[in-house]
């Protein structure tokens, strides 16, 4: 995702550093507009804005996708895990849980192209006394249950960081 706005003919994704908004990351498709909040997920019909669904109670969901054939949503944890919701049914199918001692930490994921493949970011936090690494990771899931097929390392630069907000100017 390329800064803060990523746009792919009418698909765009983006993240909202306006707190005011109420919305941390926005995604569009051709059909849905869905505002990911951190402890709520909103789904709204994108031509009307009319409210579709509403997931709510739900602890640092901050990112997510839409699959290509806006069958699904996927949404990710700030931690230990991610949702899949159905957008058909508009309900929660599926939790699943990262692989042990794995988490996601401020990074966001996506779907393939062809919705096949689920690309989610993780990372390990190795050493103690105040010396840490970060070991980064990208796990493919398939897409008809979630099942984890691999887990590839990859540079901290390939690990899909969330943008850093633009730079307020300095007042006198």
């Amino acid at each position: 995702m390329d800064n803060k706005v990523s746009i792919d003919g009418t698909w765009e994704r983006q993240f909202d550093f306006d707190m005011r908004s109420r919305a941390f990351f926005t995604v569009t498709s051709d059909r849905y507009t869905v505002r990911v909040s951190g402890g709520s997920v909103r789904v709204c019909d994108r031509a009307t804005g009319e409210e579709l669904a509403r997931f709510k109670g739900y602890n640092y969901l901050y990112t997510g996708d839409i699959k290509p054939d806006e069958s699904e949503l996927f949404a990710l944890e700030n931690g230990k895990h991610f949702y899949i919701f159905s957008l058909k049914e508009m309900r929660q199918t599926h939790r699943i849980t990262l692989p042990k001692t794995y988490r996601c930490v401020d990074m966001y994921g996506e779907y393939s192209e062809d919705g096949k493949t689920l690309y989610v970011p993780v990372c390990r936090i190795t050493g103690s006394d105040g010396e840490h690494e970060y070991h980064y990771y990208v796990c493919e899931y398939e897409t008809d249950g979630y099942t984890l097929r691999r887990m590839t390392p990859v540079e901290e630069e390939a690990a899909h960081h969330w943008p850093l907000p633009p730079q307020q100017p300095e007042t006198l």
